[in-house]
């Protein structure tokens, strides 16, 4: 963890900000989610705590079902930036073969055998 932020810190600012060399949303993503379920959860307690006894229910289904569906929604989007990484990583690593490495056809050799059965 402090190694990604001594390698935020060495990076100019506007250069981590204005040029698209990597993705800012990532790194926003945990930020969103703990406000998300701070949302949440607050807003829960201000149900639990206002509508008497339906107030109770409706608060615990609320702070249930809104942690699950942050959470999903959290993970589809990281699901699509890991998905960007692992797409980068494939073309880098599929790249057109170099000239010097490129297979060379060869003639292929038959055995006198086989020469005698195909005449």
């Amino acid at each position: 963890m402090l190694d990604k932020i001594n390698d935020f810190l060495a990076e100019p600012l506007p250069r981590r900000i204005l040029f698209f060399d990597e993705m800012l949303t990532p790194s926003l993503i945990r930020t969103a989610y703990w406000l998300g379920l701070l949302a949440v959860v607050w807003t829960g307690l201000g149900h639990l705590f206002s509508n008497g006894f339906l107030g109770i229910f409706e608060g615990l289904i609320y702070i249930a079902i809104g942690v699950i569906v942050l959470r999903v929604i959290a993970e589809l989007v990281m699901l699509l930036f890991k998905l960007n990484e692992n797409m980068e990583a494939v073309a880098q690593n599929t790249s057109a073969p170099k000239a010097s490495t490129a297979v060379k056809k060869t003639s292929k050799k038959t055995s006198k055998k086989v020469a005698k059965k195909a005449s």
